[in-house]
């Protein structure tokens, strides 16, 4: 028969090893082993290591007509290449309604588009307020800066931060979801 200080004692080591047990089985997964070493985040684009500095940009909006400096929002970019036809008008309209749905936050958030053709000025209703880069010198130091970065494909959507660093990429037939995910995280941490 077990005597009751006995028993006392086994519950003593079972309590202490039941709190205890979590606390080492981590601190031993964390410093002894490879667990989640290759996790790649929450995020659902790619961040971009290192980030790229791109700085103020000098757009055009559609239905403008003056330059201005696109700075302090976060911004939803993208290259077009030649006219402004279905795949490139798809596009615009994909990142026009990834803004739209941020709701509340749809004021923090801009569309840059990058294209060396003016056609993509005529949508002057459709996508106004879309801004533009066109300059021919501006598109020049823009494309040196973005094929500084590794495994660049002109399809991807890129994430530009508010300060003007190239941050995340997304493949152009990425979910929406997971981009709008991605800037209302980004929104919430940085206000």
């Amino acid at each position: 028969m077990i005597s009751k200080v006995t028993k006392a004692r086994i519950f003593l080591v079972a309590i202490i090893i039941l709190f205890t047990a979590p606390f080492l089985s981590s601190w031993y997964l964390v410093f002894f082993t490879d667990f989640k070493k290759n996790d790649l985040g929450v995020q659902n684009g790619e961040l971009i290591i290192p980030v790229v500095e791109i700085g103020p940009i000098e757009t055009i909006s559609i239905g403008g007509t003056e330059k201005e400096a696109l700075i302090g929002k976060w911004t939803i970019s993208g290259f077009v290449d030649g006219e402004c036809e279905n795949q490139c008008q798809e596009f615009l309209y994909k990142i026009r309604q990834i803004r739209l749905a941020l709701g509340k936050n749809l004021d923090k958030v801009g569309r840059l588009i990058f294209s060396n053709h003016e056609s993509i000025l005529n949508f002057d209703t459709e996508f106004r307020g879309q801004h533009v880069v066109i300059d021919s010198s501006e598109l020049e130091r823009v494309n040196q800066l973005f094929s500084g970065i590794s495994d660049f494909d002109q399809n991807d959507i890129f994430l530009i931060d508010p300060y003007g660093f190239v941050m995340m990429r997304y493949k152009r037939d990425a979910e929406p979801k997971g981009i709008i995910k991605d800037i209302e995280r980004l929104i919430k941490h940085s206000s």
